[in-house]
């Protein structure tokens, strides 16, 4: 169990920055592009909420 805790969350944390840095620029953009798209939509969804409590 200990193995597969392990792989599960540092070799893939390992590999996927890995990755991530090896990424050509262009790739980069679009990922940053990802996730301004996902703060945009979880800000979103909290002004959402906010409205119906206030």
């Amino acid at each position: 169990m200990k193995a597969v805790l392990k792989f599960i969350f540092v070799d893939s944390l390992v590999n996927i920055l890995g990755d991530l840095f090896e990424q050509p620029a262009v790739n980069w953009i679009f990922i940053g592009w990802g996730w301004l798209a996902v703060l945009v939509m979880l800000t979103s969804i909290y002004q959402t909420v906010s409205s119906f409590s206030a």
